[in-house]
């Protein structure tokens, strides 16, 4: 049997061999156990800040952090093709007031030709702005006054011109940035000197060292040995070997290599004090991940590497946003205490801050939304924004949601391996289900979960029936015995879904169920890659119906769902006409229960629960994607959760909305609920909300409650004609 609930909404009334449809009897007679369960996704983590700003520097040319007021916290700095510097002050969390800090143009020179770079170059703790002319060897500073950087003057004339780098770094370790550039034009890899005298020039510029880093990828400076003065240190990529020459404060002696083996095929370098302890560690970023070593002082230790920051960010998929790979990959310090590494991506400023040792940072596990670029702001009543999933608040207040709209149980998704702080958050809704279990008030009825997994997929045969018992055993242990008094139970068994590919997939690993004893303790469900209506496809759960036609008819389940995307397979909801046919489809089947895909897994773009999708994203895929409104084009983000509500009262409890809307199958009229009556409209569609699509002549045979928005019976239809008829023939006597 299914599992047992002890409220009387959920005794609904079959009658054999009836002629007319269920709809149309009363809720009394023999009894059959109804159910609903949704999908239910906790991959959503919002522990820390993330995004620190957004939609700003998006075709910036270069980017900064650096600390432009003297504060002690790195700013966002940007610098535009044109001579444009931008800055957008850190707060100690989020960078804020983006404002103009410089607008130039060169009197001679192409101001686009010119490079920029930042530094203290005259010790006041604030970051100056600064050209360097390739052409002409010419470096141009434009001080900060904490607030805008002042006109550009010329501190020096005709040094470095036809350089290969160059850079502001305090050599001399007397507080102030010092002019530096390494030539390389006939691989004599030589770098050069100008002392800033903190008042308007840099020194006459000497060779400080020759023969360093003349084969090498990359060349940084940065004080690795802490003793206040920068070091030079190249980068050989093909092998991942480093290499520094330390400052004596009057010129640069090689030290020789430093670490072999670190960074090979990498994207990009940078050198950093991550760890805070004076010196500079060296850092490499490669597919969204930022991977450090730290220094000792004569070495980048090996034993001293981790891999420090994770998933910040790859580029993200065409259904997830579509966010290009960062085009900026910095490491600062927003609060000024902690460093975090920087991604800049379509104008997002994605920082992740991590001050440990040996304990990488997953962006996913940190804010889950930005990281993997979902599209949707929920906007759950008192809740506009974006959450974390293990918030009880927020965990009662879609509770409560699934509740009133009829729903029995959640399927918890467990489906892409084990993360523990997806399921940590799981944990956390199941706490807060039996807490509600143990508080009901009035009519409330028990709420259940179950769980599906994932892990077979892309297996066969053996491998994949070993994976499906270890994942079995798994759920035995971690969800069912701990949490078994709200463990959805069906057909005697607690309910387990496995998604698998195919159908044949489900079929190789039946093949040793004898041997699979964790896997014999459940009732057993699958998903596939896509269902139609198929027999193969019937009582499973899901995944995406891509058709209108396409929920399998089962007498234990049917599936709707408002639509799909996963940048390969795609449904276009078509302002809810698919889901309006699937709903259809169910009304007209009578199953022992439904299953809606799903709540909020709007990573593939499946949730019903309200939400505004990024109208950007809609419009940069309008054939698959749409803001969701209602039927005139207005803004409607609850447009499928009402649908929803109101489809699964109808189906659970005979229940119609006061002052809803519905359309019979194959007919164009429009009616409305009201307390004792449905009234037709018209064929005009109303605004502000959905019509539910319902089986033909189902108007003339309901029989059923009508219920306010606060749930109460205000009215009841019996085998309701529409007004317009009675009053016909009314006129006819």
């Amino acid at each position: 049997m299914n599992q047992q609930i002890n409220d009387p909404h959920l005794v609904v009334c079959r009658f054999l061999l009836c002629v007319l449809p269920w709809f149309a009897f009363p809720l009394t007679g023999e009894a059959q156990q109804r159910n609903a369960g949704i999908f239910y996704s906790s991959i959503f983590a919002k522990t820390a800040p993330y995004k620190r700003i957004s939609g700003w520097g998006a075709n910036a040319r270069n980017y900064f952090l650096k600390d432009v007021n003297g504060d002690g916290k790195d700013d966002a700095v940007v610098y535009y093709v044109g001579g444009k510097w931008q800055a957008a002050i850190s707060d100690g969390v989020y960078f804020t007031n983006p404002r103009d800090m410089l607008i130039y143009k060169a009197a001679v020179t192409l101001t686009d030709q010119l490079l920029p770079l930042m530094g203290d170059v005259n010790g006041d703790k604030k970051a100056d702005a600064v050209f360097f002319d390739p052409g002409t060897g010419n470096w141009l500073v434009a001080v900060s006054n904490g607030w805008v950087f002042a006109a550009p003057v010329q501190w020096s004339a005709g040094n470095g011109a036809g350089s290969a780098k160059q850079f502001l770094a305090d050599v001399n370790g007397d507080g102030k940035d010092d002019a530096v550039f390494f030539l390389n034009r006939d691989r004599e890899g030589c770098w050069y000197v100008g002392l800033s005298d903190g008042k308007g020039g840099f020194g006459r510029f000497t060779r400080w060292i020759c023969r360093f880093g003349y084969t090498a990828d990359e060349q940084l400076m940065a004080d690795v040995n802490g003793d206040g003065a920068a070091d030079a240190v190249v980068m050989e990529k093909i092998n991942g070997t480093w290499r520094v020459a330390l400052s004596d404060r009057t010129k640069l002696a090689d030290a020789g290599l430093w670490r072999s083996g670190f960074g090979q095929g990498c994207e990009n370098v940078l050198a950093y004090d991550v760890d805070k302890d004076d010196k500079a560690d060296i850092a490499y970023y490669k597919e969204g991940d930022w991977w450090v070593c730290y220094s000792t002082g004569s070495a980048f230790d090996p034993d001293e590497s981790q891999r420090w920051v994770v998933g910040n960010r790859p580029a993200t998929m065409v259904s997830r946003s579509n966010r290009p790979a960062p085009e900026g990959r910095l490491i600062g310090s927003v609060s000024g205490t902690v460093a975090g590494a920087c991604a800049i991506s379509a104008g997002d400023w994605l920082v992740l801050d991590n001050g440990q040792k040996r304990k990488p940072v997953e962006a996913y596990a940190v804010d889950t939304w930005d990281a993997g670029g979902n599209p949707y702001t929920p906007q759950f009543p008192g809740h506009a924004a974006t959450y974390d999933a293990a918030d009880p608040v927020i965990n009662d207040l879609q509770l409560r949601m699934i509740h009133d709209a009829g729903f029995t149980y959640l399927m918890l998704d467990i489906t892409n391996g084990a993360n523990s702080w997806v399921d940590d958050r799981a944990r956390r809704m199941i706490e807060r289900i039996i807490y509600w279990n143990h508080h009901l008030k009035g009519n409330q009825h028990k709420m259940y979960f179950c769980i599906s997994m994932g892990g077979s997929r892309r297996m066969v045969g053996k491998q994949a029936a070993d994976q499906v018992e270890l994942e079995s055993k798994r759920t035995w242990d971690e969800f069912y015995i701990p949490y078994k008094e709200a463990y959805y139970v069906l057909k005697g068994k607690p309910l387990l879904v496995h998604f698998v590919e195919f159908p044949t997939n489900k079929d190789d690993i039946l093949q040793y169920a004898g041997q699979m004893p964790f896997f014999q303790q459940f009732t057993e469900r699958w998903m596939f890659n896509e269902i139609k209506d198929q027999p193969d496809n019937v009582n499973a759960y899901g995944w995406p119906i891509l058709e209108k036609q396409g929920n399998p008819v089962g007498d234990e389940v049917m599936n709707v769902s408002p639509g799909f995307w996963n940048g390969n397979l795609s449904a276009n909801r078509e302002n809810g006409e698919l889901y309006r046919r699937h709903w259809l489809r169910v009304l007209q089947h009578n199953p022992a229960s439904v299953w809606v895909n799903s709540y909020n897994e709007t990573w593939e773009h499946t949730g019903v629960a309200p939400a505004y999708l990024n109208p950007e994203v809609a419009a940069a895929s309008s054939g698959i994607l749409s803001v969701w409104t209602d039927y005139y084009g207005d803004r409607m983000d609850d447009f499928y959760w009402v649908m929803t509500q109101q489809y699964n009262r109808l189906f659970m409890y005979r229940e119609l909305f006061i002052n809803s809307y519905l359309q019979e199958d194959q007919s164009n009229d429009i009616y409305q609920v009201k307390r004792n009556r449905i009234e037709r409209t018209g064929t005009i569609l109303p605004r502000r909300a959905p019509v539910l699509l319902v089986p033909k002549n189902f108007i003339r045979n309901f029989s059923g409650n009508v219920i306010s928005d606060s749930l109460k019976v205000i009215g009841k239809v019996r085998g309701a004609r529409p007004v317009e008829a009675v009053r016909s023939r009314k006129a006819a006597r």
